[in-house]
């Protein structure tokens, strides 16, 4: 190269941009990357995590690190990525709350375009269980006990606007009737009255299956479009002439700053962690149907869920977040 050509490519290189520079020199990830979860350990959704996690550190040959912050009904962990430097070195990992907390908040502590879709990890189709000592032994049952009267059929919950609550008015709506709902602190005080028979049912994932197969609850129908693997004798609503459909969902956002192309990289290295045989393997375990898309698809799912809590909040139905 002569002295002219290489002043040329010098002057060209001058005019681009110090991050485009910065970012071609620099390969993500340049440090560990750090995966929030907005929820204490322990949980479904830190499970998922450091599976997703533990593949993801040796395909980018960095450690990914989970790390917890749970409480505010996932407001703190959300915060705290929200406002993260827009590298994508900091992800989130959250479920139905994300969608949830804007339309059943009065105020929010970041803003509404604060972080992008990343990728959907999967959804799990909720189960109406009732008692194995039950008398309602079919759908049809469950059906003819709320049209018998406004609020005939008890359902529990494991808390105020959670998964099963949303579920429950969405059943309600979907028979045009009203069904009381019984809120419980955790899931597993509610489904031990639903065994005892204090309560008519609960609407659950397929962590719950174990217990009907012990003879101690009846799944009636799962809120899917179709069956689910780990439950293929449970029938769809739809299969019994209701139309309901509602499953908890669990996926990656990341700070909205993030530029597009690096966005589609982290997408896509994510998605070849959920191909892994081993990972796909654990999370099949918890129940968890996979289904990693495009951020673009993911952007639809959820704006398909908040679509429908808003269509159900406005019809005048009270949801009071805890």
């Amino acid at each position: 190269m002569n002295k002219r050509d290489l002043l040329r490519t010098l002057g060209s290189a001058a005019l681009l941009p110090a991050s485009a520079l910065l970012h071609a020199q620099t390969p993500f990830p340049s440090r560990p990357v750090t995966l929030v979860v907005p929820y204490a350990a322990g949980g479904p959704t830190d499970v998922h995590a450091r599976v997703i996690a533990n593949r993801l550190s040796v395909i980018w040959g960095q450690p990914v690190l989970v790390e917890n912050r749970g409480g505010g009904g996932t407001l703190i962990g959300t915060q705290y990525v929200a406002k993260a430097p827009a590298d994508g070195h900091t992800l989130l990992l959250t479920a139905y709350a994300y969608t949830s907390n804007p339309i059943l908040r009065s105020s929010m502590p970041y803003a509404a375009d604060a972080l992008k879709p990343l990728v959907q990890i999967g959804a799990n189709g909720l189960i109406l269980f009732v008692s194995a000592r039950s008398s309602m032994k079919s759908l049809a049952d469950v059906v003819a006990l709320a049209r018998s009267g406004p609020d005939r059929l008890r359902l529990a919950s494991s808390g105020n606007a959670s998964s099963p609550h949303i579920a429950l008015e969405l059943f309600a709506r979907a028979l045009n009737t009203r069904i009381t709902h019984v809120a419980y602190r955790g899931a597993a005080p509610a489904k031990s009255d639903v065994i005892a028979g204090v309560v008519d049912g609960i609407f659950d994932g397929t962590s719950s299956m174990p217990l009907a197969r012990a003879g101690q609850l009846r799944a009636i129908a799962i809120a899917a479009p179709q069956r689910h693997p780990a439950a293929p004798d449970v029938p769809t609503f739809r299969e019994q002439g209701v139309d309901l459909l509602y499953a908890t969902w669990y996926g990656m956002l990341l700070p909205s700053g993030v530029p597009d192309a690096l966005t589609l990289k982290i997408n896509t290295d994510i998605r070849r962690a959920l191909d892994d045989p081993g990972v796909r393997a654990a999370i099949a375990e918890t129940g968890l149907q996979l289904s990693p898309g495009t951020p673009q698809q993911f952007a639809s799912f959820l704006d398909g869920e908040s679509r429908k809590l808003r269509a159900l909040v406005d019809s005048g139905v009270r949801i009071d977040v805890e």
